[in-house]
């Protein structure tokens, strides 16, 4: 009988290991932070609206444009955070962000009534559909770091301030439309 409730402990310990395993190499290889830092990829999958490019903003600073199938990586502080992008709309996401992670943050098209609106999505590491949607971005190999000289000469200063004062209202009328990144939700 002990011999038996060994080799059910084993059995089942063994599954749990190999499911573990694929779940973990469902997660792509990401980049990792400098010490002190968070590292936050912009990642745009599918090919709607394809020829246009979203503007990408953390706070009010610029940090460029995202086009279709491609990514942008962005080192920032930790803490709280507010990023967001600008099309015919403006779409937000605050999040709360640990030193020395990774996250990810999804910019999408929608129809939109001129041209395409821009959605702003925070992805999880846990859901399936997520992790799909970044490996397919990642694989396409169309990312590039920011860099202030990338947009040096791109004034996005009154879009950036336009922006702000979006959030703003939003915040005081206690809108449910600025999605939440939390610091759990790091790859």
């Amino acid at each position: 009988m002990k011999r038996i409730n060994f080799f059910i402990v084993l059995i089942v310990s063994l599954l749990s290991l190999t499911i573990s395993a694929q779940n973990e190499s469902n997660v792509p290889l990401l980049k990792k932070p400098s010490e002190g830092k968070v590292l936050i990829y912009f990642v745009r999958p599918g090919a709607l609206a394809f020829l246009i490019d979203f503007k990408i903003f953390h706070q009010d600073k610029y940090l460029g444009k995202i086009s279709s199938n491609s990514y942008l990586t962005y080192e920032c502080e930790p803490g709280e955070q507010l990023f967001w992008a600008a099309s015919e709309n403006r779409d937000f996401v605050l999040a709360n962000l640990e030193a020395n992670k990774t996250y990810v943050v999804a910019i999408s098209a929608q129809m939109g009534a001129f041209s395409a609106q821009v959605n702003v999505k925070p992805l999880s590491p846990k859901d399936e559909k997520d992790v799909k949607n970044l490996n397919f971005v990642l694989g396409k190999n169309k990312g590039r770091d920011f860099t202030e000289e990338s947009v040096q000469f791109e004034d996005q200063y009154e879009s950036a301030q336009a922006g702000l004062k979006k959030y703003e209202k939003l915040k005081e009328s206690g809108s449910d439309k600025v999605l939440k990144l939390t610091a759990d939700m790091n790859f």
